[in-house]
């Protein structure tokens, strides 16, 4: 009998051996090419999300005005935005 294959087993090993290689190195690349994009979406998400100083509004003072009672602070025309959060699970 005769042999089909003109090409050796050490050959045949060393081209299999540098096909795993590149895929290796392919796989290597596109990890870590993902794990740079991730990083730089959050990175990027991070600051758009981040407020500014001019959006925070901070009260003059902390202390109470002498006029209050305890129960309430400022005028009582005052707008009032009540909010209402519920989980109904």
């Amino acid at each position: 009998m005769t042999k089909k294959s003109t090409r050796s087993v050490r050959v045949r090993r060393q081209e299999m051996q540098a096909r795993q290689k590149r895929q290796r190195l392919v796989t290597a690349v596109v990890v870590t090419g993902s794990l740079i994009a991730l990083v730089a979406i959050g990175f990027l998400a991070r600051q758009i999300t981040r407020p500014t100083p001019e959006d925070v509004t901070l009260p003059e003072s902390l202390t109470p005005p002498p006029d209050a009672d305890g129960m309430a602070w400022g005028p009582a025309d005052a707008p009032v935005v009540v909010e209402e959060f519920g989980d109904f699970q």
